[in-house]
């Protein structure tokens, strides 16, 4: 069941990526695919915070980052192996943004950056998680 969870938020995850328009994928449920044989990956590198300043992409990139909590969630629920899963979760975060510029989307390192950031406030939650059980069971 953990394996058809994690597989189908990963679907998700790249769905969302490819479509020209996530908005009008969740606003009027309709998906549009442009594959782009010779993609421009010169903006890869370019780490534009500005963005951010705009309340629509600062929720955006919010859902990015709930997007790869969510998944490392999954993949930790799957193998209780906290390295295996972030190791997982970057993976999928390199592989959305750089497929995503063979989409007409402009895939970047910065929106990496955010998926980590997901990925890592998960771990932290985790271990607070796992330090509190463990700090519960030994004052008893």
């Amino acid at each position: 069941m953990n394996k058809c969870l994690a597989a189908g938020w990963l679907v998700f995850i790249f769905i969302s990526a490819l479509t020209e328009s996530f908005h009008d994928m969740i606003v009027t449920q309709t998906m549009a695919f442009r594959f782009t044989p010779h993609p421009d990956a010169s903006g890869f590198f370019v780490f534009d915070m500005a963005e951010l300043t705009v309340p629509e992409a600062a929720i955006q990139k919010l859902g990015h980052a709930f997007s790869f909590f969510v998944l490392t969630g999954l993949f930790f629920r799957e193998r209780r192996r906290m390295k295996r899963a972030v190791l997982y979760a970057l993976a999928a975060a390199f592989l959305t943004e750089i497929i995503q510029l063979f989409f007409g989307r402009n895939g970047c390192l910065r929106d990496v950056l955010i998926d980590s950031l997901g990925i890592a406030v998960f771990c932290v939650l985790q271990r607070k998680k796992h330090t509190a059980k463990h700090t519960k069971t030994g004052s008893l």
